[in-house]
């Protein structure tokens, strides 16, 4: 108690306990709650004040939400965020609830129901089984308190028989003190290994480190162990690593400082190969071994780039990837520039970002000769030789040891040039001209050949098909498709070709292409199929992936409307579904490709 005059100021330790206690009661009867949270198909009823007092992820919302054109509001007043401007929202968005529900995609319901329980109580229930989505639900709210409390739990949790498990949640959660202390136990195991059992952690998928140093610092403790008994297995266990996998200032500093790394003859030579293969980095998609290749036996859907709605038009320099375990697409990393229209090719799990336009204009004025290539390994990119001429809405492919760029417009106008670029030379060269310019053309590879099909030839669609003979450096007219399309896909799969989506013209009006249509290449013969697209798509990304094609993103002329879903075709069934999780913004004209990512990359995304 203190004084000051005549006035006394009293404190009741009491009294929050007391306010919280009453926030409670109103929540479990569900009384005077002012919004409504939607999670997938479940619902909780709040109330506003207590969210915002506890989430800043919250009060931002209900500060700013109404005013944002991508708010999750679900305002049936306001338009879908995925409508551009200046057009009405797709029929197929269902009518949405008032303005007192929020939507909350990317939040389990589940840990959602524990924070709300912690919000409400102070008190939060965690085991084993819940951590992962309350700690998923904590940082989707931006709640922090609630991530610590997450973190104390694991702390008093590890033990020998879960450590694996708490290693994983802490490095997927960014939680370093809960990391290093499940380490400690793996390091104790890995010690009393034997030999055959540290071969099997150290060739075991997912690795249980982050990094390819980590394993290496890790065989060599276990080595150091028991010098006398184990150092004869050096060699042996050395050609386990992949010293390619380490940064060259790493390999010097930490891999060529352990004596036995300068002294065995095999170790020596790894180590020399490792430091070469960083010397050539234009080289190195040729210089691919088991010591350079991720940890990693699963292809993963990644989308580059790609044009969003709005009056500025300016591409995404994206590259988003897809997290099967929580069904939604990431953020990666970013390009070196925005991009659109422009052409990705996979070789030896490196990303080549070919062409395309870095500002929308119909004219093709913004197109560009830009040529870089990824490396998801590292997270770094390298400038290659420009292409010999600016192209946007073209393809390419890899063949043998060449990739070729083909067709697409310009500045100038349609092309008709075909570019090669060799992988060993690093350097452009021209080959076989389409016989015709083309642009918005789609292409595929079938036994060593290049197909082609459809597209525009001076601003008329047409339905044609041709195949280009990389050996023979021809170009030969095939069968057409029944239907005229362009902006469309081709995939390769089972032996046949698929022409899917794009669009064509009626008169002065778009009418998206929902028939799918199947090349035998055999015969020579195009069949239509049964089955049409759930929706028109023009412009998606497109990849081949366990015998599925994949269409991400786009743009329905129908709906008047840039799509942020991504739709699936099964050819064996010829049917389609629609993958759960949509893209961070909607996009038309992206790429989409397939490849393998380093597993910390996946787990802390």
């Amino acid at each position: 108690m203190s004084k000051t005059a005549e006035r006394t100021s009293t404190f009741d330790p009491t009294h929050s306990d007391n306010v919280l206690s009453g926030l409670n009661l109103l929540w479990r009867r569900q009384f005077m709650c002012d919004v409504t949270l939607y999670v997938g198909e479940r619902e909780f009823r709040c109330h506003r004040a207590v969210l915002a007092s506890c989430s800043h992820y919250f009060r931002a919302l209900f500060e700013n939400g109404l005013a944002d054109r991508d708010s999750p509001w679900r305002d049936s007043s306001q338009k879908s965020p995925r409508s551009s401007p200046g057009r009405e929202a797709p029929a197929d968005v269902p009518k949405a609830a008032p303005a007192s529900s929020l939507a909350l995609p990317g939040c389990p319901p589940g840990g959602l129901a524990l924070v709300l329980e912690y919000i409400y109580t102070a008190n939060i229930t965690l085991s084993m089984d819940t951590v992962e989505e309350v700690l998923v639900a904590a940082k989707h709210l931006h709640m922090s308190a609630v991530n610590k409390l997450c973190a104390q739990f694991l702390n008093d949790q590890i033990s020998v028989q879960n450590y694996k498990q708490v290693n994983r949640l802490a490095a997927a959660h960014g939680l370093d003190e809960t990391r290093k202390l499940a380490n400690r136990y793996l390091i104790e195991d890995i010690l009393a290994l034997s030999f055959s059992g540290v071969c099997a952690v150290l060739d075991g998928l997912p690795p249980p480190v982050d990094s390819e140093l980590a394993l290496f610092q890790m065989a060599v403790m276990w080595l150091e162990h028991n010098r006398e008994e184990r150092m004869v297995h050096t060699p042996e266990l050395m050609q386990r690593l992949r010293f390619a996998l380490i940064p060259a200032s790493e390999l010097v500093e930490h891999v060529q400082s352990v004596d036995f790394m300068r002294t065995e003859p095999v170790c020596q030579k790894m180590l020399l190969d490792a430091m070469n293969y960083h010397l050539m980095p234009f080289r190195q998609h040729f210089m691919q071994s088991a010591s350079s290749r991720i940890r990693s036996n699963k292809q993963t859907l990644l989308l580059l780039g790609g044009l969003p709605p709005g009056p500025d038009r300016l591409p995404s320099n994206l590259i988003q990837f897809y997290d099967e375990t929580h069904k939604t697409w990431k953020i990666l990393t970013g390009m070196p520039y925005n991009n659109a229209h422009h052409c990705v090719v996979e070789v030896e799990n490196f990303l080549f970002v070919l062409g395309g336009e870095d500002r929308w204009n119909p004219n093709g004025k913004h197109s560009t000769a830009f040529a870089s290539r990824y490396d998801p390994r590292f997270n770094t990119w390298v400038q290659l030789p420009p292409m010999h001429e600016r192209r946007a809405s073209f393809y390419a492919c890899h063949v043998n040891k060449q990739l070729f760029v083909v067709g697409g417009r310009n500045e100038t106008g349609y092309l008709s040039s075909v570019e090669g670029y060799s992988l060993e030379k690093n350097e452009w060269h021209y080959t076989a001209a389409l016989p015709s310019p083309l642009a918005a053309h789609a292409g595929a590879l079938h036994n060593g050949k290049v197909y082609v099909s459809g597209g525009v030839h001076n601003g008329e669609y047409v339905k044609w098909l041709q195949c280009f003979d990389p050996e023979r450096n021809v170009w030969t007219k095939r069968a057409n498709m029944s239907t005229k399309r362009a902006i469309h896909v081709l995939s390769s799969l089972g032996g046949c070709l698929y022409a899917i989506g794009g669009n064509h013209l009626k008169g002065s009006s778009h009418l998206d292409v929902l028939l799918v249509e199947r090349y035998c290449p055999h015969t020579d013969t195009w069949s239509v199929l049964p089955s049409a697209m759930l929706e028109g798509r023009s412009g998606p990304g497109c990849s081949v992936l366990d015998n599925l094609v994949y269409l991400v993103g786009g743009y329905s002329w129908s709906m008047g409307a840039y799509k942020s879903s991504t739709l699936c075709y099964n050819p064996e069934t010829d049917s389609w579904m629609e993958l759960e999780g949509e893209m961070v913004e909607p996009l038309a004209g992206p790429v989409s490709v397939t490849a393998m990512l380093p597993s910390h990359v996946l787990s802390r995304a």
